[in-house]
């Protein structure tokens, strides 16, 4: 597709692209997913964007090795996609199937067992049929999570889920507690909002950063860079807006 080019992003030509349709250095989420960034590629992250000639960035996509993915999943010896992305305006022109080709093959030239992905039929992550159709299997399912894979060596171990609900849970069980990472760059108002809620219910919020890969996959969803935990119970386990957070509350509260 002559009209369009996959930027390999690097920590010096990042600051420049259009972040998970992120423009404005001014944007907190924006700034705090360059940050994560920067730190991200000695890890062996990948972030390409999807270039139009006529219309700039407007896709993304962002994988890591297994043994550093974002999300509660064993993987290793695989590449773990932690989202793909194009601009609604722009779909239906097989450009998620570029953006995922470029990921496959990436992988195989890096002599990866195969290449591992987690959908949901909820919002915030890629739906399962663009990986479906470029023949990934789900090998595990935590509706409304479903890990997928694509194996380049047959006999290599399925990636599993490592989601360990009830003994994260056990270590917040007072108060509301919000476990928050900076690899979704949605999250910030996010935090911002429902501390300004739970301030106005009369609550006192606690908020722990998610500052590693390790610390992710010890998260109690399969989201793995956010959740919500109120008097230890997991009340939401992926970004919601501040009015979804009062109507849970009023009633638990």
């Amino acid at each position: 597709m002559k009209d369009y080019e996959i930027i390999d992003t690097n920590a010096g030509n990042i600051g420049g692209c259009v972040i998970c349709r992120y423009k404005s250095g001014k944007n907190e989420g924006r700034r705090r997913k360059l940050d994560w960034l920067k730190k991200r590629y000695a890890e062996g992250l990948r972030f390409k964007v999807l270039r139009a000639r006529e219309f700039g960035d407007i896709g993304m996509i962002e994988y890591a090795p297994g043994s550093h993915t974002w999300r509660p999943v064993e993987a290793e010896g695989y590449f773990v996609i932690h989202c793909l992305m194009v601009n609604s305006k722009h779909t239906g022109k097989g450009l998620g199937a570029l953006l995922l080709d470029s990921c496959l093959r990436d992988a195989k030239q890096s002599k990866c067992r195969g290449v591992a992905v987690v959908t949901s039929s909820d919002s915030f992550m890629a739906e399962s049929e663009l990986f479906i159709k470029a023949g990934f299997v789900s090998v595990e399912s935590i509706p409304p999570y479903e890990l997928l894979v694509k194996k380049f060596v047959k006999t290599a171990p399925d990636p599993r889920f490592i989601v360990e609900r009830e003994r994260v849970l056990k270590k917040y069980k007072k108060g509301l507690t919000i476990l928050a990472a900076d690899q979704c760059p949605m999250i910030a108002k996010c935090v911002k909002d429902i501390a300004e809620a739970s301030q106005a219910l009369g609550l006192k919020t606690k908020v722990v950063r998610v500052r590693s890969a390790k610390q992710s996959r010890e998260l109690p969803t399969p989201y793995g860079v956010f959740s919500i935990v109120y008097d230890g119970k997991l009340i939401a386990e992926r970004p919601i807006s501040g009015t979804r957070f009062r109507l849970i509350m009023r009633k638990l509260v």
